[in-house]
């Protein structure tokens, strides 16, 4: 709700399309990039305690491949990387999506090193797909 129809949120997909183009129309851009990494950094340290909550101790390599499992579901939910355009319904999607594919993975008892490569198999299909839609969008 709030990245669709605040200003602030409408000042962040215009920072993620092109910073060039948010400064023209007006956009504090490196307050505003420095305003998210502060949020991102609260957001992070949150969810460790969470975490740490949860288990009740933390390792050192405690979210060490999380981030590619990130990508992938934001990639498979239809997130560009270029930036710009997603929704929040498409990346729950993925997420959804993503873990479905991994739980079923882990109950047939399938390596931790098949986890990894369906996440990156997953991810080169999506981007795939998305390459193939957007060149037929200019045809």
């Amino acid at each position: 709700m709030l990245l669709s129809y605040h200003r602030i949120g409408r000042q962040i997909y215009a920072l993620g399309g092109n910073s060039e183009a948010a400064r023209a129309a007006g956009v504090r851009v490196d307050r505003l990039t420095f305003q998210l990494f502060v949020v991102a950094s609260l957001l992070a340290a949150l969810a460790g305690v969470i975490i740490m909550g949860r288990i009740g101790s933390v390792a050192s390599s405690q979210g060490k491949n999380l981030i590619f499992a990130v990508m992938a579901a934001s990639v498979l939910g239809g997130v560009s990387m270029n930036g710009g355009r997603g929704r929040l319904t498409g990346a729950l999607l993925g997420v959804l999506f993503l873990g479905t594919v991994s739980n079923i993975l882990l109950l047939a008892g399938a390596p931790t090193f098949w986890l990894d490569a369906t996440n990156g198999a997953l991810i080169l299909v999506a981007l795939l797909v998305a390459r193939l839609a957007g060149s037929r969008k200019w045809a």
